[in-house]
């Protein structure tokens, strides 16, 4: 199964794709960035107005080039799925926001609005658009990231948003360690998010490979759901963790899972872009 593509009219659009490059505008800027799956010929677009370029070196950084118009220390703000949102060029290609999330926001909603004070637990939240909307539905949001300066950037967006103070917490902390301090405090949550990277490290130096850890990470998640949980949705952007690899991974929760592909979608062929599995209870 393919999720929703993403083509809502705001401040984002696909413009094109191909010869293992995308093309797209994030408000008023138009970035050029690596696709390794765009193995197709270059569709038509814009190329030559691109604000920045990014091109990967080693160890999955690398540099923007062609910078116009745009500090590099700066950020701008979006409207993007009903938020306000900063993005910033950051030394790995990314600016806060993977738009083909958006295909799962809709769904979280539904899913939070049929209960009465949800909780949420959002691991390796990243820049917090999840947890925002995961908030702004009525949830009790705990948001998990390993770095200081991506949940002060989450911070950011949050109060952009105006999400209540006490619908958010922010906590820098590592993720398997966090399940398991709430499991033996007996804290409970009514979904449960996971798009965690390929590799990473803890705020203690802790080592983050996703062929060695996510298993586990995922095996501590029973103890943490509520009796009647809404979801546990995981995303993953990791050659290799496809979305079988996600469903097999939720399937021990004992509940119905679906899997497939993320895509985003514009001017040009779709653009996988990740995979996801969103599992829910069974009857």
């Amino acid at each position: 199964m393919t999720a929703p593509a993403h083509n809502e009219n705001q401040d984002y659009a696909l413009l094109a794709s191909g010869d293992g490059r995308k093309l797209e505008r994030f408000g008023r800027f138009i970035l050029d960035r690596p696709a390794p799956q765009a193995i197709w010929e270059k569709s038509p677009g814009p190329w030559d107005q691109a604000s920045a370029t990014f091109q990967r070196g080693e160890g999955g950084s690398g540099q923007w080039t062609t910078i116009r118009g745009l500090d590099q220390d700066d950020g701008w703000p979006v409207l993007f799925h009903t938020m306000r949102l900063e993005l910033r060029l950051t030394g790995f290609g990314n600016v806060g926001l993977f738009p083909e999330h958006a295909a799962h926001f809709a769904w979280m909603k539904r899913r939070l609005l049929r209960r009465d004070k949800p909780r949420v637990l959002n691991l390796f939240g990243y820049t917090g658009a999840a947890s925002i909307v995961c908030a702004l539905a009525g949830a009790e949001v705990v948001h998990v990231d390993a770095a200081k300066t991506v949940n002060a950037w989450a911070s950011l967006n949050a109060k952009a948003c105006e999400v209540p103070r006490s619908s958010l917490r922010l906590l820098e902390d590592d993720a398997l360690k966090l399940l398991r301090r709430e499991a033996r405090r007996d804290s409970k949550y009514d979904g449960i998010l996971l798009d965690p990277p390929t590799f990473g490290r803890g705020p203690k130096g802790e080592v983050w490979k996703i062929e060695k850890d996510f298993a586990p990470l995922c095996a501590a998640l029973l103890p943490v759901l509520s009796e009647q949980p809404a979801f546990v949705l995981s995303t993953s952007h990791s050659p290799g963790v496809s979305g079988s690899v996600l469903e097999t991974l939720l399937a021990p929760l004992r509940g119905e899972v679906e899997s497939g592909e993320m895509l985003l979608t514009g001017s040009g062929p779709p653009l996988p872009s990740g995979f996801y599995a969103r599992w829910i209870p069974g009857p």
